[in-house]
């Protein structure tokens, strides 16, 4: 009561300093005023200074002093905040706080050499100013009658001196510590002057004191309480403190009952205040812990601020019921139902704590995935206001998430604790035409799952790319141009943006994905332009495809036919030398020296299982030698990771697959019919089996190659280029190139599902080579049955070549009617050509 009577009368002295004159010539308001800023004073909750939170202020205080190049004043800042360091305090922060709220401008307006005036000055010791002094200075020291008491009242001379006497005595005595105590503690007792109203207070508060005896306690006897009591410790209860009919972990105390109500309903009104208590103290408990985490500490930022607005409202009910202004029926019905639309969002809160501390190892997103669910449910479930509370709560959490989002797609760095984000850096000395594919990976869960929210998996791959842009972008010293072209200022992503007016019958997932899709767009779009206009016009893309269709695709025969026929002729001559690889690298470059803007970036090797072969076997076969030969044409790193490794394998497929028939149509062209012309006549039944085989085998040479130049290559590379043009980004570069590449190989006859059928084309073609060497006399001891006539070779020639190229027509149309792709139609096709031709042979011999 001392220090209720204390505050109160420090209150109204502070009511009667700050109120204006008119307040002050008013008793009643003035009593009004200082009674509300009483009670302002009592309910309010007073929190400690946050100290990390000055000492952040005070580190930007510093870091803007240095960048206003005002170092002086942050070097003496720093050197006094050392200094109070040295010296530390619990009211320190409060001091700085108050400091720092309190200066104004300090980078323009501070001057150091006020602090000149802050420093104590030594002055000289002086003697201590006495009232003798100044008596004997004046000279009224020796003046008697001033220091004479003048008694006004009736007391007689001798009563007057008997009580200075007294007087003189207790002044004089030397009263103790202890006595000094309790005289200066008696100071503070306040006698009230209407005992009445404190023993009514006395006595409506005893019911806190009485207590049931064990056998009493065990029968259905309760104490009895008034309504108003349990409605204010009911309001304490939610609010986190102790109160009598409240236990410590919520639950209600069974010995009190609300008079004039029955138990049972009692009860069940008692249990539904526990239900509250305790959803409310889950959330407490979850503000209170220690959670490291960033985007934790923002939900539990979120929960806090949802918890102190509740704390107001209460204490605005409070005020409310203790002061009220107009005539209010107190019921605990009707507190349910006034606190409820309060304590409802909060349920929410507190079942998604509930659902992450449930799970065994939770990801530090997971309370995002939790919160954007309730949202949704809340907006399908109609409860608007619900589904608002959470959308603010969500818009709030995101933009803590999103900070390392950020960062990685306007720098390309990721933060020290890259645990918590979806892209890992796998090896920072990974070679530079691997940046994009090798050196960054997305992290993935132990399930499999991206590390990452459920509701950005569909924008994870333009994040991922956006960062992988700007580092190579980096590399090739392309950034700042990127930056020029990007938007001054990002897209908002608060609740306005999220979710703007209107829009409410919009599933709140459409709403999101828009809004973040715009804000990934602003960073995104301009980092892709930049770098795909710097692969095409500074690294020239184009000009290097051009080049590598003339080498690998021979698309120019003329200058395919140069090095080819160089190759060839070596091995006819069978020469040891024809795999120097020295050589077969300068005859490619003396080939395709026209095509190409630096000729020493292509090489051309053999395999060195092949260096030792006898040159007869290189000879007769097209699978033996040219399928070992490798062609490498060295792109610069940049485009190395458009035209990825797969896609050169899939050129050097196509280069073997044209040379191989570039053999075979070699030689069926070495026999001339002049040539044999007086010989011919000899022998007609074997030049006309000689005529129709090589015509044939003409034929189907002819038939593909022309397949592959008009329907599969120059189509394809028409649409790769438009392709290209029309790619947003990397990732769809690669793709549309490899695409590309893959679907010629697949056209081709060349995949992994036409095995047999290639190894049919190939046996067609080594026929080739052995009719040209049974014609021209050479005979393989090997393979050939030297009992043989030549015109049974011949003949066994013909009827493998008749045979064999059935069976390719045949398969090709039977895998193309077993699938439904793209290229199936393109192997129909080619299946028509070489049977149309086929039949056209068979009548013409019959």
């Amino acid at each position: 009561m001392a220090f209720a009577s204390r505050l109160g009368n420090l209150t109204r002295e502070l009511v009667e300093v700050l109120s204006p004159p008119s307040t002050r010539t008013q008793p009643s308001k003035h009593d009004k005023l200082s009674s509300t800023v009483l009670r302002s004073l009592k309910s309010h909750t007073f929190l400690q200074t946050n100290h990390f939170e000055v000492g952040k202020a005070l580190e930007g205080l510093d870091e803007r002093f240095r960048v206003n190049d005002r170092d002086d004043l942050a070097d003496a800042l720093r050197e006094r905040l050392n200094s109070l360091r040295a010296n530390p305090s619990k009211w320190h922060p409060e001091i700085l706080h108050l400091l720092l709220e309190l200066s104004d401008q300090p980078t323009f307006k501070a001057d150091l050499r006020n602090l000149a005036l802050l420093t104590a000055e030594e002055t000289a010791t002086t003697s201590t100013l006495r009232w003798e002094d100044i008596a004997k200075e004046d000279g009224w020291d020796e003046d008697d009658t001033l220091w004479k008491f003048v008694d006004y009242s009736d007391e007689s001379e001798d009563e007057i001196f008997e009580r200075n006497s007294t007087d003189e005595s207790e002044t004089t005595s030397v009263i103790g510590d202890a006595e000094r105590e309790a005289q200066i503690t008696a100071s503070y007792v306040v006698r009230p002057d209407d005992l009445s109203s404190f023993e009514q207070v006395r006595a409506a508060q005893r019911w806190r004191d009485q207590t049931l005896s064990e056998e009493s306690s065990r029968q259905t006897k309760k104490i009895a309480v008034s309504e108003i009591q349990v409605v204010r410790d009911v309001l304490f209860m939610l609010q986190g403190l102790d109160c009598t009919l409240f236990k410590q972990d919520g639950v209600a105390v069974p010995s009190f009952q609300l008079e004039h109500m029955e138990w049972e309903p009692f009860k069940a009104m008692m249990q539904s205040f526990t239900d509250f208590g305790a959803h409310l103290r889950t959330l407490r408990s979850f503000v209170g812990e220690r959670q490291d985490v960033p985007h934790l500490q923002a939900f539990q930022d979120c929960i806090s601020g949802r918890l102190r607005q509740l704390d107001f409202n209460i204490s605005d009910l409070q005020r409310r019921l203790a002061a009220p202004i107009t005539d209010i029926v107190l019921s605990l019905v009707r507190l349910k139902t006034e606190l409820k639309p309060w304590l409802e969002p909060l349920y929410a809160l507190a079942d998604i704590v509930s659902a992450i501390d449930a799970e065994p190892e939770p990801t530090p997103f997971r309370y995002l995935e939790l919160v954007f669910d309730e949202t949704c449910l809340a907006q399908l479930s109609g409860k608007s206001e619900l589904y608002g509370f959470l959308a603010r709560i969500f818009a709030e959490c995101f933009r803590v998430y999103l900070r390392p989002i950020r960062l990685w797609m306007d720098e390309g760095k990721l933060l020290s604790a890259s645990d918590l984000f979806f892209v890992a850096e796998t090896s920072s000395d990974s070679p530079l035409w691997k940046t994009w594919q090798d050196r960054y990976n997305l992290r993935r869960n132990h399930d499999g799952t991206l590390h990452a929210p459920a509701f950005l998996r569909t924008a994870v791959g333009s994040i991922y790319n956006a960062g992988k842009n700007v580092v190579v972008l980096k590399l090739l010293g392309k950034h700042d141009a990127a930056v020029s072209q990007r938007q001054k200022a990002e897209p908002p992503l608060d609740y306005d943006t999220i979710c703007p007016s209107g829009q409410d019958l919009v599933p709140f997932s459409e709403l999101f994905d828009t809004a973040f899709d715009r804000w990934i767009q602003s960073k995104y779009r301009a980092t892709s332009t930049t770098l795909k206009d710097c692969l095409f016009e500074d690294w020239a893309l184009f000009s290097t495809l051009d080049t590598l269709h003339n080498i690998y695709l021979m698309s120019d025969g003329s200058i395919a036919a140069t090095f080819s026929e160089t190759l060839f002729t070596k091995l006819d001559e069978l020469r040891t030398d024809w795999s120097d690889r020295r050589a077969l690298t300068a005859a490619a470059q003396d080939s395709f020296v026209s095509v190409m803007a630096d000729p020493s970036r292509l090489t051309v090797h053999v395999e060195s299982a092949l260096q030792h072969l006898p040159p007869i076997q290189s000879r007769n076969s097209v699978t033996t030698v040219l399928s070992r030969i490798n062609v490498d044409y060295r792109l610069p790193w940049p485009l190395q990771m458009v035209l990825t490794d797969d896609s050169l394998e899939n050129y050097q497929s196509l280069f073997t697959f044209l040379l191989q028939f570039k053999r075979a149509t070699h030689a069926l062209h070495k026999p001339k019919i002049l040539d044999n012309y007086w010989t011919d006549h000899d022998n007609w039944n074997a030049v006309a089996i000689f005529y129709s085989a090589r015509n044939k085998l003409l034929w189907f040479c002819t038939t593909i190659q022309t397949y592959l130049t008009a329907l599969v290559l120059r189509p394809l590379d028409t649409q790769l280029r438009l392709d290209l043009v029309s790619a947003c980004d990397m990732d769809e570069l690669i793709a549309a190139h490899h695409k590309a590449l893959k679907a010629m190989v697949d056209q081709a006859c060349l995949g992994s599902r036409l095995k047999p059928i290639q190894d049919c084309i190939l046996d067609v073609l080594d026929l080739a080579l052995k009719l040209e060497r049974i014609q021209s006399g050479v005979a393989d001891t090997e393979e050939d049955d030297l009992n043989a006539s030549y015109e049974e070779r011949l003949g066994e020639i013909k009827k493998n070549v008749d045979r064999q190229v059935r069976f390719i027509w045949g398969g090709l149309r039977s895998v193309a009617r077993a699938t439904s792709d793209a290229q199936s139609t393109k192997w129909d096709m080619l299946a028509d050509m070489l049977q149309a031709g086929d039949l056209d042979e068979q009548v013409s011999s019959t």
